[in-house]
Order: C-alpha cells, then structure tokens, then sequence
C-alpha cells in the first residue's frame, strides 16, 4: 500500500514539474513576443522621429534659403541704389546726385558741377528728385504723394537763420508759376533703351569703380602734410587742377576741395 502511495506523490511531482515547464516555457515566448512587440513600437517610433527630424530639417533649410533669397535680392537692390550714378545710361553727372535713402534715394543738382567750374550759368539748373526702381519694383504710396506735390508745384527752397538770441527767422523760394508739365505713369530715371538691369551692369560698374581707383588710388586717402605742401607748390607755380589730380592721385573734385579748404580758391 505505502508502495502504491509512494508512486501517486512520484507520478504527481513528475506532472507538477512537466506543467511548471510547460507553463515556464509558455511564459517565456509570451515575454519575447511581449519584448518583440515593445522593439516594434519603439522602432516605429524611431522611424517616425527620424522622419519629422528630416522633415524639420528640410523646414529649416528651406526658411534659410528663402531667407538668404530675400537678404541676396534685398543687397542686391540696396547695391543697385548705391551705384546707379555709375551705371550706363545714367543722365546725369554722378557728382551732381546725392544720396538720400528715404523717402527717395537720390536728390540731383542737374547742372551744378558744370557751374562750380564755370561751364554754365545758374539759369541752367534743374533740381531732380529720383528714386531707383529694380526691374518691375513700384513707387510707395509715399513716393507717390512726393510726385504729385512736385507735379502741383508744392516745392520751395528755404534758408533758416537762427540768431544768438535763439530767434528764428526763414525766407523761402517758391515756383513762379504752377508747373504744367505732368509726370508719365511709371517715372523713369534712364531713357528707355538703357533701363537699368542690375544682373547686366554691375560688372560693368565695379570695372568703372575698379578703374577709377587704378586712376586715382589715393583718393579716399589722408592728407599728409607733404601732400598739402606739394599741392600748394604746384598750383602756386600755375599747375592746373586736372595736373594736379594725376600727380598726386586724386580725383579732380578732391583736389579743388583741398585747395578751397586751404584758402587757395575762393570759396563761393
């Protein structure tokens, strides 16, 4: 009997181990099916991180580019301005046009260089106001309004004197008569042949630049006080302006201003 009992509690050990590995085993394949599920999602995830990572990325590269676009035509445009008076085509002597910037770039004295050096007479002066335009850019409703106030005539000249008490007094010059002349739809500051196109000139520009810098190197630089002791030996033995321009590499305007400042012409 103890026998038979002894082979129950043997034959039930041996079932509870074989159902303790089944289920040990079945435990097992669950926790890797379970790891390989979780190895899935997070590569999904990776993947989709990677993907808005790229995605980003492109964003970012492409708001650069619109950027760079936009500050390249911007400098462009803003370079164009600057050296317009150099470009083919440009009516008038560069010396005689002023930069402003703002509201309009540029105020030009037709006519007053010519009468600094004694070429014309003052009733050959034409005050223009110009702002450049690139390709198809319109006026601003600003620059608009400036057109039509000179076109009406609403333009004077004006001194104002503030004395040594603080008073102030002005005197105005104004046109004699309303100007008739009406301004063309879509101003142009160069005849028509030779509008101004950034893309084709501005080579064309900075070789004129290049060129007057080989001609007159010295132009932006300090005066010495050798320079202004030769200057005023020169002109003083009857060396003319354009003379004195090529020996000491100015430009002409820089010398006759050095020479007014030195009280050797007359200032006017």
């Amino acid at each position: 009997m103890q026998d038979i009992l002894n082979y129950f509690i043997i034959a039930f050990l041996i079932l509870l181990a074989i159902v303790l590995v089944v289920v040990f085993i079945y435990l097992f394949q669950q926790l890797r099916h379970s790891q390989s599920k979780v190895e899935n999602i997070i590569k999904d995830y990776e993947e989709q991180l990677q993907d808005i990572k790229i995605k980003h990325q492109r964003e970012i590269e492409k708001a650069r580019h619109q950027s760079v676009e936009q500050s390249r035509h911007t400098i462009k445009g803003q370079i164009a301005e600057q050296l317009a008076p150099l470009l083919p085509g440009f009516p008038y002597l560069p010396s005689d046009a002023h930069f402003i910037g703002d509201p309009i770039d540029y105020i030009v004295f037709n006519g007053y260089t010519e009468f600094k050096e004694h070429r014309n007479s003052s009733n050959d002066f034409e005050l223009v106001i110009i702002d450049i335009k690139h390709n198809k850019a319109q006026l601003s409703e600003g620059q608009k309004h400036i057109a039509k106030a000179i076109e009406a005539g609403k333009v004077r000249f004006e001194t104002v004197r503030i004395s040594d008490d603080g008073s102030i007094k002005t005197q105005s010059w104004s046109p004699s008569k309303k100007n008739e002349s009406s301004i063309p739809a879509g101003i142009q500051i160069v005849p028509p042949n030779s509008e101004i196109q950034l893309s084709e000139n501005l080579n064309s520009a900075f070789r004129n630049w290049y060129a007057f810098l080989q001609k007159f190197p010295n132009a932006y630089e300090p005066w010495s006080e050798s320079d202004d002791n030769l200057l005023k030996e020169k002109y003083m033995a009857g060396m003319k302006v354009n003379e004195l321009a090529l020996l000491l590499k100015r430009n002409p305007g820089k010398i006759r201003s050095r020479l007014k400042e030195k009280g050797l012409i007359k200032k006017k």
